[in-house]
């Protein structure tokens, strides 16, 4: 469409011929059964072909904002599973109707599980907010991590069914994330276009985590990934091959988006901690959080209270807290050396090494306020 766009200037369109065979393109992105014969529709306009030359110069700039606004949809996916997640999702819908109405067009697709009836609440919640389409996952595959794969592949395919050309994102926001910024999805979309061209994937970055063995070599745990709550692009099902879909779905893909150079590092959805979640709402570089390991009800409620006062009062002291957070941290591995937690606390000493390592690699926007 860029190409159009810019063939839309009055020295190329003075005959008639140019300005239909522009309009034939445009009609034809809209949908490829139209023709410009007889009546067509784009928009709220509509326009019989013996009228078109009459109308052009009035009606080419609606034609170019709705591309352009067909283009930035954006998408958010809430997978479930069980009635908890539904209650947490519809928690975080009802924090969100608190929030202005974000400057980008975004649709809702509330994936259920095959095992899991539509949630007619959750419908209802969400459609307060905007577009919202229920989606009952088909792949009858069950079980960790094939059910959730499964179940995030049969979106990736809806989507790049019934929104191709679009070149939005779309976000996998599972029940232990929550938007804590009333302009999450400005800001998210604001990093997304930020580039020369849009990414794959865009999400939190795990590094190579390994665990430290007293008088033993150091073991690898996790290997680098992003994790798999982040936001993909609209055509992710068409870029990734067969092999991707193999195994923990978040693992897999990583090196094939890498291998395109389209797999983009953000610090704007990040793990927390409840030990910590109050000081990440408060960060401003942070607008959706992660509870990562974490209890999700406790969680996802400490992620939705709005900011008091005292905590916004509190701030200038957060840098020495997680300095204090990092060193106990450093100690405990030494301790901890077995299990998920173990993992969990190695994990965040690698992202906070590689972060401070290398803050070129992620986005700065400028100064916000929390």
């Amino acid at each position: 469409m860029t190409n159009l766009i810019r063939a839309a200037n009055w020295s190329q369109l003075q005959t008639g011929t140019n300005r239909m065979k522009w309009i034939e393109s445009i009609v034809d992105f809209f949908d490829p059964c139209k023709t410009a014969s007889g009546w067509f529709e784009i928009g709220i306009d509509c326009f019989p072909k013996d009228k078109i030359e009459h109308s052009f110069e009035r009606f080419i700039p609606s034609i170019i904002a709705g591309v352009m606004q067909k283009k930035k949809k954006h998408i958010v996916i809430l997978p479930y599973f069980c009635q908890e997640e539904v209650d947490r999702y519809l928690a975080i819908a009802e924090r969100m109707k608190s929030f202005p109405t974000p400057n980008v067009s975004c649709d809702f697709l509330l994936a259920s599980s095959p095992r899991t009836e539509t949630s007619d609440e959750l419908v209802a919640a969400f459609s307060e907010l905007g577009t919202t389409i229920a989606f009952a996952c088909p792949t009858q595959i069950f079980g960790y991590p094939e059910g959730p794969g499964a179940m995030f592949w049969d979106c990736m395919e809806y989507i790049s069914k019934n929104y191709e050309g679009n070149d939005g994102f779309s976000l996998w926001l599972e029940s232990d994330m929550a938007p804590v910024k009333p302009d999450w999805l400005d800001r998210l979309s604001e990093e997304w276009y930020s580039g020369e061209e849009v990414p794959v994937m865009m999400g939190c970055f795990v590094p190579e985590v390994y665990k430290h063995r007293l008088l033993k070599k150091r073991k690898l745990i996790l290997h680098p990934h992003i994790n798999g709550g982040a936001c993909y692009s609209m055509d992710f099902a068409n870029q990734m091959p067969d092999e991707a879909r193999q195994g923990v779905f978040d693992m897999a893909v990583y090196q094939y988006a890498k291998q395109l150079n389209r797999a983009r590092f953000t610090q704007q959805i990040s793990f927390s901690t409840l030990g910590r979640v109050r000081r990440d709402v408060a960060d401003s570089s942070k607008v959706l959080l992660h509870g990562f390991m974490q209890e999700k009800d406790a969680f996802i409620d400490q992620c939705l209270k709005p900011l008091t006062a005292q905590e916004l009062e509190q701030r200038m002291w957060h840098s020495m807290l997680n300095k204090l957070e990092t060193a106990k941290r450093k100690l405990r591995v030494q301790f901890v050396r077995k299990g998920r937690r173990a993992m969990l606390e190695n994990m965040f000493l690698a992202k906070q090494k590689f972060e401070s390592e290398n803050p070129k690699m992620f986005y700065q926007p400028n100064g916000r306020a929390a």
